[in-house]
């Protein structure tokens, strides 16, 4: 009698079959987006990174004049547009710096002072030649200091796009007066102070989800900034001028400071800063904000920012 598979071993063969290639299929999709989730987490972590370190070395360049006297035009600010750290705001931050950090060695801006505003462009914002995401516009000192500097004229400004995959940002800094409380640290959403650099502050990159239907996940990093101890308690300027003391001694009448941007006067003078640039005075100006208007200083004076 020949041997051969019954019709219910055939179909119970093939169903088998059938269960194992969907679980296969099923486990190699698995693996693979996986792998290509963490490839793409890995891509956006080293993204950030560079974020942080362009952020971190512009705010550790940040111009201090050596007066301490409270300046619009070179203090940090932070406008708080994003109270409650949600993923589709953004805070804006605003100072003074030197170096080459952010706009490159190449930039017409690297051996100058120049005015780095920091904020998240939304996608309704974006045109195609603003695009969406975390961008710098930087202006020259040669602009933004004269009276007569017009904030509306987007030919003043350069745009350096920093990170496409960053839809909302938050700032916080280490309080001025009281950095610590009970051991912990006094995070503030905003900082009026200017010519003043904070101790710490708290960047919180929301990035946008890999998937739809996912929602944006927080990257956060502390950045210590080393100019904080000289911002906030800067040296004693001598105003004594060229003459005699009392005792009848002639005097140079030459002042002395500390500060990244070399020397510079209370006066309002200018120093040389590194690179061969000139580092601007205490001698007050306007802050652009990210839309051409101005923030308001510190002393209480109005302003507009769009």
């Amino acid at each position: 009698m020949r041997r051969g598979f019954t019709m219910v071993e055939m179909l119970l063969s093939i169903m088998i079959l059938a269960i194992m290639t969907i679980v296969s299929t099923m486990v190699f999709h698995t693996v693979v987006r996986n792998w290509t989730l963490a490839t793409e987490m890995a891509d956006n972590m080293q993204r950030v990174d560079y974020i942080t370190a362009q952020v971190a070395y512009a705010l550790r360049s940040a111009y201090f004049p050596t007066s301490g006297q409270a300046s619009n035009a070179d203090g940090f600010m932070l406008l708080d547009e994003n109270e409650r750290n949600e993923p589709e705001l953004s805070d804006v931050i605003t100072w003074t710096k030197l170096g080459h950090s952010i706009v490159g060695r190449n930039s017409r801006f690297a051996h100058s002072p120049h005015r780095v505003t920091l904020f998240v462009r939304s996608e309704k914002d974006a045109d195609e030649e603003h695009p969406a995401g975390l961008v710098a516009q930087v202006i020259g000192e040669e602009k933004f200091r004269p009276e007569d500097f017009d904030e509306d004229d987007e030919t003043n400004w350069d745009w350096f796009l920093l990170g496409s995959q960053v839809q909302g940002f938050n700032c916080r800094v280490l309080d001025k007066n009281e950095p610590f409380k009970s051991g912990m640290a006094n995070w503030q959403d905003t900082w009026d102070t200017s010519n003043c650099i904070p101790r710490r502050v708290q960047l919180t990159f929301w990035m946008k989800p890999i998937d739809d239907d996912k929602d944006p996940y927080p990257i956060v990093r502390v950045l210590e900034i080393p100019l904080w101890d000289i911002s906030q308690n800067p040296l004693k300027t001598d105003s004594t001028a060229s003459g005699s003391d009392k005792n009848g001694k002639k005097t140079s009448g030459r002042k002395s400071g500390s500060g990244t941007g070399g020397k510079s006067g209370a006066g309002g003078g200018s120093a040389p800063g590194p690179g061969g640039g000139r580092a601007p005075g205490p001698g007050g100006g306007r802050m652009p904000g990210p839309g051409g208007g101005r923030m308001p200083g510190p002393g209480g004076g109005g302003g507009r920012m769009r």
